[in-house]
């Protein structure tokens, strides 16, 4: 594991510019979400599309910020079920 927080920790290892592959079921809702994306801004007028791009702009920041915080956790927890282990 002490190999891997090296690798985070200088950049070698970027787990989240990763891409999701193989997975059908992504790929389908994927589509499905950019079509349906498209098909509801092409209803917009110019400011509501640029009101509608920030607000898309502010959750993506958002799961961004949540996901990394939730992969950050999972090291920590991770480290202290390690450590627990290590005193029985």
């Amino acid at each position: 594991m002490g190999k891997i927080l090296q690798q985070l920790y200088r950049g070698d290892l970027c787990p989240a510019e990763n891409t999701i592959r193989g997975n059908a079921e992504y790929d389908a809702l994927t589509r499905q979400s950019m079509d349906d994306f498209n098909r509801f801004t092409d209803k917009l007028d110019r400011d509501m599309k640029e009101e509608f791009d920030l607000l898309m702009e502010h959750y993506l920041e958002l799961t961004f910020i949540e996901k990394t915080q939730c992969f950050t956790d999972g090291f920590r927890i991770g480290r202290s079920e390690e450590h627990t282990s290590e005193l029985q």
